[in-house]
């Protein structure tokens, strides 16, 4: 007979969670360039909720970079913006909102912050840094539940506590 345990959930503390939401994805570069711009090229910068992470990022940077009308995006989730240069001719910045969103479904709410008709600049990082950062208090402490699938046996608890619990402010 063969008796499988559930596993038990692992804790984490606020620096780990911390960590965890700011580790680097794999990324060529942090501004993705897609194409050449174009004669007519805008810039509009966003304003988004919702973004939790670097991974967060990523899939905005993407997803957007893949469209034919987008020449550059830049994001960032420390101002939780975004700045788009794009084709104005062939898009509008209310349809590039509307993109953004549909990266995933309800998780990004994207306000547009501005537009600027005609640049032919690239987004720069100090335009970014412009935008207000908000600082929220947390806790020196807090408690984190991972769910971790396909676990079979008490080895693989066992394996995952023990790399988990060496990292440094983890208590248990």
């Amino acid at each position: 007979a063969f008796i499988k345990k559930q596993p038990k959930y692992l804790k984490l503390g606020a620096i780990d969670v911390e960590r965890l939401k700011n580790t680097p994805v794999k990324s060529p570069e942090v501004s993705q360039q897609k194409s050449p711009p174009y004669p007519s090229d805008s810039t509009a910068t966003f304003i988004i909720e919702g973004m939790h992470c670097k991974s967060c990022v990523s899939n905005i940077e993407s997803a957007l970079s893949t469209l034919q009308y987008v020449s550059s995006i830049v994001v960032s989730l420390e101002n939780r913006s975004a700045i788009v240069k794009y084709n104005a001719s062939s898009v509008t910045p209310e349809m590039l909102r509307k993109a953004i969103e549909a990266v995933s479904p309800g998780q990004y709410r994207v306000s547009i912050a501005s537009e600027v008709e005609s640049t032919s600049s690239s987004p720069s990082s100090s335009s970014l840094q412009k935008m207000p950062l908000n600082i929220v208090s947390q806790p020196l402490t807090q408690e984190t539940v991972i769910n971790i699938n396909g676990m079979t046996c008490n080895s693989c608890v066992q394996s995952i506590e023990g790399v988990i619990s060496k990292k440094p402010g983890v208590k248990s």
